[in-house]
């Protein structure tokens, strides 16, 4: 088995034979071409390990091959050696500018030339190796994600029905039941409530990424829409005042209201779940020049700086400083990303550790 295939570019049949010899006596594939277009015919019928390419030819000069080559994601990763009997340090930085990965001079030295086509071959080697690695690495995160879709879209349909069932029995058993018990009833809607949420958001981010999430765009009050995001949450934010503060005349924006309102009710719900009892929330709503500006403060513990992009990935975690629990922010944040910028708008935070966070996003007028 060949050690790897060189292509030999020269446009003088002595220079090609003496190299096809050395190499080929080497154990290398060798194959030839004796001018720049005949070159690049051979690099994209035979995809070389590594190409001899002669500096000074006819017509397409080697720089000019290896400049076009080299500016071909098809064939930049293939090792250009530039033969050489240029000396002038111009013509060796123009071979480096064209994208030469190494030069040969000439008259060619056999020991120097082994070496560097054997370094050149290797490399070559190890960058396929990563592709196939990485290529394949791809194919099984796509069937892991198309085999979670699956599940989770499995997992949607009975987490309603438990839903439904637990709200008949809340009805039809709440004076057969005392009030310890209806409790339990109400803890058990609550967690399949919430578990219907997440695979909701589970979903709705999968249709985000792959950008299958159409949006029912039309024109909105931004200030209406969270303090009907705010409505929605209930119970949760029952324990924190939260006020909404915006201009006087309506702010209206071009956007999908449901995803909006989601949006909202999202960064709100999170801001409730960590900020001190009774501290209060405010939800501001500013309009500039070119977009408005939804901001959700609160006076939480705070974020430590690295965690501020972390938190809007998928199944981003951040581990709570000084509270030895982890608070999961992958789904909620990473669907709140995706959103904004299906938009065309931009998402981010503001937070420090004691002083509470700014969860703010930006949306074009």
């Amino acid at each position: 088995m060949a050690k790897g295939h060189v292509l030999v570019v020269d446009d003088d049949e002595k220079n090609r034979l003496l190299l096809r010899d050395l190499l080929g006596a080497q154990g290398y594939e060798v194959s030839e071409a004796e001018d720049g277009e005949q070159a690049l015919q051979e690099v994209a019928q035979t995809s070389p390990d590594v190409i001899l390419l002669d500096a000074m030819m006819p017509k397409l000069s080697g720089f000019q091959v290896c400049r076009r080559l080299k500016e071909d994601p098809k064939t930049a990763h293939i090792p250009i050696l530039l033969v050489t009997s240029l000396r002038d340090r111009q013509d060796r930085l123009a071979g480096i500018e064209a994208g030469a990965n190494d030069f040969l001079s000439k008259p060619i030295d056999s020991r120097d030339l082994i070496l560097r086509v054997r370094n050149a071959i290797q490399a070559k080697h190890l960058f396929d190796q990563l592709q196939e690695n990485y290529r394949r690495l791809q194919e099984l995160e796509s069937l892991r994600d198309n085999l979670t879709h699956m599940i989770v879209h499995d997992m949607r349909s009975p987490l309603m029905g438990i839903q439904g069932y637990l709200d008949l029995l809340k009805m039809d058993a709440a004076t057969k039941l005392n009030e310890e018990e209806l409790g339990y009833v109400e803890h058990a809607r609550n967690g399949a409530s919430a578990l219907v949420e997440m695979v909701s958001l589970l979903l709705d981010v999968s249709r985000l990424e792959a950008g299958q999430m159409p949006l029912k765009v039309g024109n909105c009050d931004l200030a209406a829409l969270a303090k009907e995001a705010i409505e929605t949450l209930g119970s949760l934010v029952d324990q924190n005042r939260i006020a909404v503060e915006a201009p006087a005349e309506k702010v209206s924006v071009s956007c999908d209201a449901d995803v909006v309102r989601r949006v909202i009710a999202n960064l709100v719900g999170n801001a409730a779940k960590f900020a001190r009892q009774n501290g209060g929330l405010r939800v501001t709503v500013q309009k500039g020049p070119v977009k408005v500006m939804v901001a959700v403060i609160d006076s939480g513990p705070g974020i430590p700086g690295e965690y501020h992009k972390k938190i809007f990935e998928k199944f981003g975690q951040v581990e709570l400083q000084g509270q030895g629990r982890k608070h999961s922010t992958g789904l909620g944040l990473a669907f709140c990303k995706l959103a904004v910028e299906a938009h065309g708008g931009e998402i981010g935070v503001e937070s420090e550790i004691g002083k509470g966070s700014t969860f703010w996003f930006a949306l074009p007028l």
